[in-house]
């Protein structure tokens, strides 16, 4: 070691030797403002409202739901250029609906019973959201719903989970359980709705049908008493055989309409629970927030390195007179 080397040594074990004078100087300085932060912390943490979150997980529909009950007229729509979605795909649009007004506004104005109120409110009630006018309270709860309502959609395997967060254990969970009835009466309506509209296609169609098989059968029934004599003529008998292919085409038309039509009425009246919930949502025991002892800890630690700092700037720069002893 060179004379240079050896005097850059000796000057950085003066440096930590200085500084550790100092820290070891000003420990209780140190000591000090460490306990008062934390402490400090420690009491916000305590008067910080807390808060417990609650989920639910909604399976994917299975392929065996209304739409796909209906396979003759599905495979019909594909064939006129009608794309029915798969259940896959219509499990995607969920997080859209679910933060639709079509389903949140039954949930903000639904009562709830919390343990702070003795009386059922609804959210804008328990938020206690005040604005000039009601639909501006309204909106205003549409808003704080949609913000705290997380939706997670697992492209891989469209598992649907649902979480919120408030200040009261029950109330989050029957917030969620509400949300998936409302999802399921949602969906429900419509694919009823559409099961609807294919009995009334598929009926109309079936009272065509038979006027044209009637036609056709009153035109064979003419034909043939009209023409006793036809095995001596082939001209009869090859008009014969169209009027003949004319009544087994609408017949065929006509009981392949007649059984879809007994499954569309069947379609519309079902009531099958298509929401499939893997795990209902219900009332945390442990509350999500604050988290006291992480924000003790966290509080520590920064107060402490930053008492650590101060008194190595106080004690290194004397001049600020507000930071002397």
């Amino acid at each position: 070691m060179n004379e240079t080397e050896q005097q850059h040594y000796e000057e950085d074990t003066i440096d930590i030797k200085k500084y550790i004078s100092i820290l070891w100087n000003g420990k209780k300085f140190i000591a000090i403002l460490t306990l008062f932060a934390t402490l400090i912390s420690a009491g916000v943490s305590l008067i910080l409202p807390e808060t417990f979150k609650s989920s639910v997980t909604i399976l994917p529909e299975s392929g065996g739901g209304r739409m796909s009950s209906l396979g003759g007229l599905s495979d019909l729509a594909a064939l006129a250029g009608v794309n029915v979605p798969s259940e896959a795909s219509l499990t995607k649009l969920y997080p859209s609906i679910i933060k639709s007004e079509a389903v949140l506004q039954k949930v903000i104005l639904k009562k709830y019973q919390t343990k702070k109120n003795k009386d059922s409110l609804n959210l804008i009630q328990i938020w206690e959201i005040e604005a000039p006018t009601f639909q501006k309270s309204y909106e205003a709860a549409l808003k704080a719903i949609r913000e705290e309502l997380k939706v997670n959609l697992d492209n891989k395997t469209s598992l649907l989970t649902l979480e919120i967060e408030t200040e009261d254990a029950q109330l989050s969970a029957d917030i969620l359980n509400y949300i998936v009835g409302q999802l399921d009466n949602f969906i429900q309506t419509k694919k009823t709705s559409s099961a609807g509209n294919q009995r009334i296609f598929v009926e109309g169609r079936l009272v065509e049908i038979k006027v044209e098989l009637t036609i056709a059968e009153n035109k064979l029934k003419d034909f043939r008493e009209q023409n006793r004599m036809i095995v001596t003529s082939p001209e009869l008998l090859l008009q014969q055989e169209r009027l003949l292919r004319e009544v087994i085409i609408n017949t065929t038309i006509y009981t392949e309409l007649k059984k879809q039509f007994e499954v569309a009425k069947i379609e519309e009246v079902k009531d099958i629970p298509i929401i499939n919930v893997m795990d209902k949502a219900r009332a945390n025991a442990n509350r999500e927030s604050p988290k006291r002892r992480n924000i003790v800890m966290a509080t520590f630690f920064i107060s402490l390195l930053g008492a650590v700092g101060l008194e190595i700037f106080r004690k290194t720069f004397k001049g600020f007179g507000f930071l002397k002893n």
